[in-house]
């Protein structure tokens, strides 16, 4: 069979050094396009601008120097791998495809570069970000006629200047700002200013509930703290104080630290020693309410909305609490929803109902809200519904003025995602945030906290701020500068065909077979996102702006369930929880799904075409499910690349590095091979990178998951692999291979000893230490790692691993009794704690009770590897180093203890007991 036809550049080489570095600037990390619309586990640029180069260009070595210098941004060479890409291909191609393309970076990218570029995602959130990121501003808009309000927009706050700057962002920055002085109008009334004319930057609001004991209701306040104190100003702070009086309560705001202890907190049991969860106590007669019993009051309606506090900003930046007016608490409680009149066939507030049990996402659901118009309070929500008006009737307004509804389109489309992003700083879910220390050591700003508890959970609050019509963090006008600077940053000098973005499934892909020269995809990853139910709280405001300016998106005939939300059952994901009425989302579905999406790339690829996958994942068992998947539907791995990329992008990411993947269809003539043969073909493929891996400092759990590539290379050559007993060997099998083959090839600093020279338990506990250390690891992880030593996870349950709800931790302790049949890690811990308790003496009577030779390097090797380990400060790792210090003293005296031990010693196990009864 003939290999190399058709290979290209992913299959031979890929730009890791100019990734990693390109992904920890500004411009390489995709951060801007991030700031520009909402969604999820964004792909950084160098990385899908890597991928799509290296699946079209053939491998030379004056093309790798090109593709590097467009993966750093160079802008002669992206200029010419454009043009490269141009020449190679007849008009009309190459066509790169985005099976998941969720914001659309890799089609931004292969537009970028001069391809016909298409994204399809399950969920029109998505594509509405991808149209607004690799669409809208790659069209040419230079014929549209003025906007009607341009000469009305003030010239003296203008972000940009208009003559320079950009026609779809000199056109957006008036169309924002009439869209907020349309709703800033609409909401006066419920707004009411300050004397000197100001809005309030925002309000604090919390939920009161009625007592069990003397049902008085009282709010629940997580914290008094306002504004911290700031001495380099002399700002001595500012906290709430709560005032009962008989059956009544108020608030007040007061200079300095709080006086009092929060009303919702954690129970005190004294010694420093608090009670796991929060609850909630009465200030009129102290009664304690479980969180059980304050979200039961929830559930049962008993929640009321109460206003606490107004927030002024004074001088530039500095907010300042205040108690509010009476005109105040009179126009936040006068809001009137009813009132309002539908914009189209949607109600004005969304009234679609959150999925049951679906409170490990949408938190607030927990809690008795039942539909996505409840995570708002009745203003909040006001507003917003305002703001959705503003948008449609300034859309309508321009193409009334001769704008075209293309045009328009795309300015609502932006519109909209302003609105999505400020979805982020305006619920239930956002609570005052506020910067810096009690001691006053630090600068005390003030901010209003992110919705998303973290990519994936929608947070709520019992006080939350409601950020008003103004200025300041989170408002409108705030969010329009915050999102128009990154998009103008973005458009500056942005080159290529505009890409095309469209709502499908991935396994039923809308497009003729042969057709596509490229599919370069980021698929869902396993069970750390459930990107629709994060995202129905955008969608659902989204499409009462949209249904009919985007009208496939979130119009009547968009692919939406008959709840009014978004496409779960066909969402390939892992769910963490199974909600009743819906597909069950587990590891099966998750991988054949993925194989019947793969299986529709390879029927739209042409001959000749690329499959290029990117992803991470710290769990094998997601890695397990990827590659079969991949098997299953008939693609080989030709090349796998690790990049050091989500670090440098998120910041907070627990995946540090993600591997590129190239695939493709496999040939119909492979042979068979036997599992010795390729056994023995994969160690020699990943021995030699994991001394390169280990050069350019890449983590040894880091490599594990690299070298999943190299395994599925040489396993994708053959048609089969077989047994000695006949079956065929599985995947896993390889896996597993995979990752005993980076233990091996890594020097262990256990002073070259070969590790298969020690026993199963001293290679599984030392490279658990040397791969996770101390910290808790997933159960997939601890199985993966058992069975690299052959294993299972009974053998080392309770002994070596320590097991809590969040999974399993090594344990250090020493064990109950050594004997001559202990493992050397079991010895090394032994001696470790015989140290900590009794010296040299109680550790040379450990290492007699061995009844090994006392200067076995296996055994010291061992203790000098956890030292290096852990950190200095840790009792154990003083103890092993105190044990190196004294190694002749110990070996010594144990030499003069052999045969001398105790009675009731010899012949056995040597308990801890014994070693201080033989003291």
């Amino acid at each position: 069979m003939n290999t190399d036809s058709g290979r290209t550049l992913i299959d031979t080489w890929f730009p890791c050094a100019a990734v990693d570095e390109a992904c920890s600037n500004r411009s390489g990390s995709g951060l801007v396009e991030k700031a520009i619309f909402t969604w999820f586990a964004s792909r950084p640029i160098a990385q899908a601008r890597a991928a799509v180069a290296t699946a079209l260009l053939p491998d030379s070595a004056y093309v790798r120097q090109l593709v590097d210098g467009a993966v750093r941004g160079e802008p002669a060479a992206l200029a010419e791998t454009a043009a490269r890409i141009s020449e190679r291909f007849p008009d009309g191609r190459p066509v790169v495809l985005d099976i998941f393309s969720g914001r659309g970076i890799i089609a931004l990218e292969a537009a970028r570069l001069g391809a016909q570029a298409v994204g399809l995602d399950l969920s029109p959130v998505a594509t509405l970000a991808g149209r607004v990121l690799a669409d809208y501003p790659l069209r040419d808009w230079s014929a549209e006629p003025a906007l009607p309000w341009r000469e009305s927009d003030p010239q003296d706050d203008a972000l940009f200047d208009q003559g320079a700057a950009p026609r779809l962002i000199a056109d957006l920055e008036v169309f924002l700002a009439e869209i907020g002085r349309r709703t800033q109008t609409a909401v006066a009334r419920h707004y009411p200013r300050n004397p000197d004319g100001s809005l309030p930057w925002g309000y604090l609001w919390a939920i009161s509930i009625p007592c069990d004991g003397c049902t008085n209701r009282f709010p629940l306040l997580g914290s008094f703290v306002l504004r911290y104190p700031y001495n380099r100003t002399n700002d001595l702070g500012q906290s709430l104080r709560l005032v009962v009086h008989d059956d009544t309560w108020h608030t007040e705001v007061i200079d300095g630290p709080p006086e009092q202890a929060p009303t919702y907190s954690s129970t005190d049991l004294g010694d420093g020693r608090k009670r796991k969860g929060k609850s909630a106590r009465c200030p009129f007669c102290q009664q304690v309410h479980s969180l059980e019993t304050v979200k039961a009051k929830g559930i049962a309606g008993e929640y009321r909305d109460e206003l606490l506090v107004a927030i002024d900003t004074s001088g530039e930046a500095k907010r300042v609490f205040r108690s509010p007016r009476p005109d105040e608490r009179r126009a936040a409680t006068m809001v009137d929803l009813s009132c309002l009149k539908a914009d189209g066939p949607l109600s004005v507030v969304p009234d679609e109902v959150i999925a049951a049990g679906n409170v490990h996402t949408v938190m607030a659901s927990g809690y008795g809200y039942r539909t996505f118009g409840e995570l708002m309070n009745a203003r909040q929500a006001l507003q917003f519904s305002e703001l959705v008006h503003a948008i449609r009737s300034c859309h309508h307004d321009a193409i009334a003025t001769g704008i075209s509804p293309e045009y328009a389109r795309a300015l609502a489309a932006f519109a909209a995602a302003t609105l999505a992003r400020r979805l982020r700083r305006a619920t239930r879910g956002c609570r005052v945030e506020a910067k810096g220390k009690s001691d006053g050591t630090t600068q005390n700003r003030i901010m209003v906290s992110d919705l998303f508890a973290n990519e994936a959970s929608l947070n709520f609050q019992f006080d939350w701020v409601e950020t008003g019509p103004g200025s300041g963090p989170g408002t409108w006008t705030s969010l329009v500068k915050t999102g128009l600077r990154p998009y103008e940053a973005h458009i500056r000098g942005l080159r290529g065909t505009p890409a095309r973005f469209r709502q499908a499934n991935a396994m039923r892909l809308p497009y003729r077979d042969a057709s596509v020269d490229a599919v370069v995809t980021d698929p869902p990853y396993y069970d750390m996102i459930e990107y629709a139910d994060a995202s129905d709280l955008m969608h659902v405001w989204l499409k009462r702006i949209l249904f009919d300016i985007e009208p496939d998106l979130f119009g009547p005939k968009a692919l939406r369930t008959s709840d009014g939300l978004q496409n779960k059952d066909d969402e390939i994901i892992v769910r963490r929880v199974h909600e009743p009425g819906r597909v069950r989302h587990d590891k099966d579905f998750y991988e054949k799904s993925l194989s019947a999406a793969f299986l529709e790339s390879r029927r739209v690829l042409r001959p000749d075409g690329h499959l290029v996958v990117v992803f991470g994942h710290s769990d094998p068992e997601a890695w397990k499910r990827l590659l079969a998947a991949l098997h299953d539907a008939g693609f080989v791995v030709t090349s796998s690349w690790p990049s050091r990329t989500e670090s440098g992008n998120t910041k907070v990411a627990s995946v540090k590095v993600t591997i590129t993947i190239g695939c493709r269809v496999a040939p119909a003539d492979r042979e068979a091979a036997t599992a010795a043969q390729v056994d023995r073909e994969i160690a020699d493929a990943i021995r030699p990178q994991v001394r390169n891996w280990t050069q350019d400092g890449l983590a040894l759990a880091d490599q594990m998951m690299a070298a999943y590539g190299p395994a599925m290379e040489v396993y994708g050559r053959y048609s089969t692999v077989i047994q000695p007993d006949g079956e065929s060997a599985p995947l896993e099998r390889y896996l597993t291979l995979a990752r005993r083959c980076v233990r091996e090839a890594t020097a262990l600093r256990l002073d070259r000893i070969p590790i298969e020279t020690f026993d199963a338990i001293t290679r599984f506990a030392v490279f658990w230490m040397r791969v996770h250390g101390r910290t808790v690891v997933a159960k997939g992880e601890a199985i993966f790692l058992a069975q690299v030593d052959g294993l299972r996870l009974e053998n080392v349950r309770g002994k070596l691993l320590a097991e809590s709800g969040k999974g399993f931790r090594l344990i250090l302790d020493p064990p109950t009794s050594v004997g001559p049949s202990s493992a050397e890690f079991d010895v090394a811990r032994a001696l470790a704690g015989a140290y900590i308790s009794g010296g040299t003496e109680a550790a040379s009577l450990v290492l007699a009770q061995w009844e090994r030779p006392v200067d076995d390097e296996h055994l010291w090797a061992v203790i000098g590897d956890l030292a290096a380990q852990l950190p200095p400060s840790d009792t154990i790792a003083k103890a092993l180093v105190a044990l190196q210090r004294n190694t002749v003293t110990i070996k010594n005296i144990a030499r003069g203890l052999t045969g001398s031990l105790p009675q009731s010693t010899t012949g056995g196990h040597l308990t801890l007991f014994d070693v201080e009864d033989a003291r």
